[in-house]
């Protein structure tokens, strides 16, 4: 059941209980007006009831539904209690009254020891007003003792059961407004979360390919400028790389900003993309690069192949800018129900187990988003080997 069902299935509980309060009050009004009519002034009597149905009409019925302060049933009942024992004092047979204002009383007044003391107080002067009008007789103390026992078993028994179900309600819907605090405090939560992730992620896209593509672009460009002088052809070609290179991560730059996966894995396979950042590298940095796919070549989801295309370009772009390498093997390994992928070189390597960099880290990030597994290895002068294992 969800919020909103419990709330309309409270709310209507609670007018079932109002609305028997206004019919046993409607009928304690008729009562005490057909008793009244065999006095011989039954005026007071009429008057007493039309206060007491007002007081109930403007304080009573909003205490009693729980939508008006506390202090209109506390003045409800002095005004009920007091009309009472005016008209008790007139005729005993008006305390026919205290049948329906004490289980009122219950259910206004709390905590439940402030009802019962305003009850039994209640209940004791209407007595002595009876026996005073009877006199102290035995017979008129036992009739006096039986009626108020039935009043007040008739009070305790409606009086709890009516407490019980409004105190229900009250908690109900302390709960219910518990929850949709909570549900929205969670909303809001996840609305961070999920800014925070996506920061992260166009972080981690924009270090995989602006960065790179910067310090690409930069070392392109130094080679060409070192080149003019003793070689304009090879400084030419080092222009053009350049510019290849420009091209590329402007489609990706706008492949991050539509959030449609890289630009490489758009227009070519995943072995192709790949077999492509390889090449590249190797013309680049003028070292033997090569790519290499073992086994029989499947599409993995979306997902997949963007992390295995994105630890490419971290691993070779470390290759660019730490390792000193000559030589970057890439081999793709499928198998049954997974791919493998493992980046090595043979460049300076350094030690293990230390804090990582953005690189690598955000590389192991992306590879525990797709449940894989990523281990380094690495020494200093034996080159590093990345390997990265994913589910497909």
């Amino acid at each position: 059941m969800t919020s909103a069902e419990k709330d309309a299935s409270g709310q209507g509980w609670l007018l079932r209980i109002l609305l028997g309060w206004h019919a046993s009050f409607a009928l304690m009004g008729v009562v005490l007006v057909v008793l009244a009519a065999f006095e011989r002034d039954p005026w007071f009597v009429y008057a007493v009831v039309a206060l007491i149905g007002v007081a109930y009409a403007v304080v009573g019925a909003p205490a009693l539904g729980g939508t008006a302060p506390a202090g209109y049933g506390w003045l409800f009942l002095a005004l009920a209690f007091a009309g009472t024992l005016g008209m008790v004092a007139v005729d005993g047979l008006m305390s026919i009254a205290l049948y329906v204002l004490l289980p009122a009383a219950f259910a206004l007044l709390q905590p439940i020891r402030i009802a019962v003391w305003a009850c039994l107080a209640v209940t004791l002067a209407s007595d002595v007003l009876i026996l005073g009008r009877r006199g102290w007789t035995p017979g008129a103390v036992s009739d006096v003792a039986v009626q108020t026992a039935t009043v007040w078993l008739f009070a305790l028994l409606v009086g709890f059961f009516v407490t019980q179900l409004l105190t229900e309600n009250r908690r109900r819907g302390e709960l219910i407004a518990e929850l949709e605090n909570v549900r929205s405090e969670l909303t809001e939560s996840y609305h961070e979360a999920g800014v925070q992730s996506e920061r992260y992620r166009l972080a981690q896209e924009i270090h995989d390919t602006v960065g790179q593509g910067l310090t690409s672009l930069l070392m392109l460009i130094r080679a060409a400028d070192a080149a003019i002088p003793a070689d304009p052809e090879r400084a030419h070609e080092r222009l053009a790389l350049a510019q290849k290179t420009a091209t590329e991560n402007l489609a990706e730059v706008r492949a991050v900003i539509s959030a449609s996966g890289p630009a490489g894995l758009s227009a070519s396979p995943l072995d192709v993309a790949i077999g492509k950042v390889v090449a590249r590298l190797g013309q680049e940095l003028g070292i033997e690069a090569s790519a290499e796919v073992l086994g029989e070549p499947r599409a993995p989801s979306t997902d997949v192949q963007v992390v295995l295309l994105r630890a490419v370009q971290e691993a070779l772009a470390n290759v660019r800018k730490h390792a000193h390498a000559t030589r970057v093997r890439v081999r793709v390994r499928y198998h049954a129900r997974s791919v493998q992928l493992e980046v090595a070189d043979n460049g300076r390597g350094f030690v293990t187990g230390g804090p990582s960099g953005f690189g690598l880290a955000g590389m192991r990030a992306r590879v525990e988003q797709v449940s894989g597994m990523m281990t380094v290895s690495s020494t200093p002068g034996s080159g590093t080997t990345i390997k990265i294992e994913v589910s497909c």
